[in-house]
């Protein structure tokens, strides 16, 4: 860290010569003047002094005198000035990843955020790098370099990807950031598993409708599942299908809504059965649906209108 200031020697009773600069300092901290021999000529003359502050030096105010020399006959005169100095905290960041640990299925990505936070009056860019274990693991940061303001919180995104060909098993990710000479890192554990069968609940019914259900339906599973197509068979084996359904996708663990259309609300749908039998739900009646996800899963629910 280093600041500057002007030292100004003022020639009285007609002075002319060369002034020699020196400073008294305390430890942890130097004076560089420039120059350091000052030529005076009658009036002022001036020397840019550098006062640096080491890394160890400690925090506060310090007095340090500035001595100026110079020879006139056989005398040595000679003044001094105070100049004070304060040496604050260097600016400083953070980095972590929240979450700090994550868990991602081979074949599948997962994502953490990484925050960044400034200290001490930091203001500046902090670029990003991440060192990644070998084992086909790949990463993908966002925003990058990110900027920090003076006392502010910013974050970016990171997403660790993973083939069917990734080694089952622990990995820890290191998390770089850079600005100047400072340089902070953080850990990401990632935990790779491997796909489990796909497992879908029915929870309840959310909503009734003579020609729309709605489902509430979780995702016990460890992978992400995309609800592809269903039908709906009541007790006379009348059936509904729609083969193209924009179901929603529900990540692991996760509950989502899913409309089951039939009749004049389902156009795309295909109709099997006595015609005109079934058009609508019909109250106290039964009926099967089905649901086959993107990967051929099928699950089968009965539900009571």
């Amino acid at each position: 860290m280093n600041a500057t200031s002007t030292i100004t020697i003022l020639s009285t009773q007609g002075f002319t010569g060369t002034v020699t600069l020196t400073a008294q300092v305390t430890s942890g901290i130097s004076v560089i003047f420039n120059p350091s021999g000052v030529s005076v000529l009658g009036g002022a003359a001036t020397s840019i002094t550098t006062v640096q502050a080491a890394k160890n030096a400690s925090i506060g105010t310090y007095n340090i005198i500035v001595t100026g020399t110079a020879a006139a006959g056989r005398k040595v005169l000679s003044s001094s000035a105070l100049l004070t100095a304060v040496v604050n905290p260097q600016g400083d960041f953070g980095v972590y990843a929240y979450p700090y640990s994550i868990t991602v299925v081979a074949g599948f990505t997962n994502s953490t955020s990484i925050i960044l936070y400034g200290k001490n009056g930091f203001n500046g860019s902090v670029t990003l790098s991440a060192t990644v274990p070998f084992g086909f693991l790949g990463v993908m940061g966002g925003q990058n370099p990110v900027k920090l303001t003076a006392g502010a919180t910013n974050n970016t995104s990171l997403l660790v990807s993973t083939t069917t060909s990734t080694i089952l098993g622990k990995y820890n990710v290191t998390i770089t950031g850079s600005s100047g000479t400072i340089s902070h890192s953080c850990i990401l554990a990632v935990n790779v598993v491997d796909p489990s069968p796909e497992s879908l609940t029915l929870l309840g019914v959310l909503d009734r409708l003579p020609t729309n259900l709605t489902l509430s339906l979780r995702n016990n599973g460890n992978t992400p599942m995309t609800l592809q197509s269903y039908s709906v068979t009541d007790i006379s084996g009348d059936m509904w299908t729609l083969a193209n359904w924009t179901g929603p996708t529900l990540s692991p663990g996760s509950t989502s809504p899913a409309v089951i259309s039939i009749g004049s609300s389902c156009s795309t749908c295909t109709y099997k059965g006595v015609i005109d039998l079934f058009q609508q739900f019909v109250a106290t009646h039964t009926y099967l649906i089905t649901i086959t996800t993107k990967l051929n899963t099928q699950f089968s629910f009965t539900v009571v209108f």
